[in-house]
């Protein structure tokens, strides 16, 4: 795990690193989850959407 990160004397917590790194991978395989329509099977998107990218993050934070 990360610890605290510096940006201009600012320090910034673990998690908001994990956060901005998970974003962008978030959203590419959203965008790979709508073209091959599993949106269609998800009962709730925006929880469906919301969970995945908790397990991102989880998974940044266990294994980097």
């Amino acid at each position: 795990m990360l610890s605290e990160f510096a940006i201009a004397g600012i320090y910034l917590p673990p998690f908001f690193v994990y956060a901005c790194v998970a974003l962008p991978i978030f959203l590419g395989m959203r965008f790979l989850l709508a073209r091959a329509g599993v949106f269609r099977w998800v009962w709730h998107p925006g929880l469906f959407e919301f969970a995945f990218s908790l397990c991102l993050v989880s998974i940044l934070v266990l294994y980097v």
